[in-house]
């Protein structure tokens, strides 16, 4: 079982630098909401994730598939009812919806590609993350 971490240190009021091994991200808000736009927001990153962690898992399935995925280029975009998030109990405070769009595939025949896709969407753990849940505990 691998362990993976993430340590968060507050900037500003909605200005976050995350730690992750040697690397460090700011994700804030856009000036519009009330951040600085130092970075992407929390949701962007999550689907940014996603995208990367489908382009990492199509890098592994071309290859036992026999292939080397040359290019993969995809549009993750999410939707969210604000609502939710400021407190109305009546709305999700998640995002309602992901929808992946493949833009570009290369280096994988036309016809072995709705299999590419089908897989790498069963073994992605981001996806599958997202599509079943996962139990947050949060403890001080």
């Amino acid at each position: 079982m691998n362990t993976y971490k993430a340590k968060l240190n507050k900037k500003g009021r909605f200005e976050s630098e995350v730690q992750i091994r040697d690397f460090s991200i700011t994700i804030d808000e856009p000036e519009r909401v009330g951040g600085t736009n130092k970075g992407p927001n929390p949701v962007e990153v999550l689907l940014g994730s996603l995208g990367a962690c489908l382009d990492f898992t199509g890098s592994l399935v071309a290859k036992e598939m026999g292939y080397d995925l040359e290019d993969f280029q995809l549009e993750v975009e999410g939707k969210l009812d604000p609502r939710g998030v400021r407190g109305d109990e009546d709305v999700p405070a998640g995002l309602q919806e992901i929808l992946v769009k493949v833009t570009e595939v290369e280096g994988i025949p036309e016809d072995d590609i709705p299999e590419f896709l089908e897989t790498i969407e069963k073994r992605c753990p981001v996806d599958n993350t997202l599509k079943e849940g996962v139990e947050v505990d949060i403890s001080r």
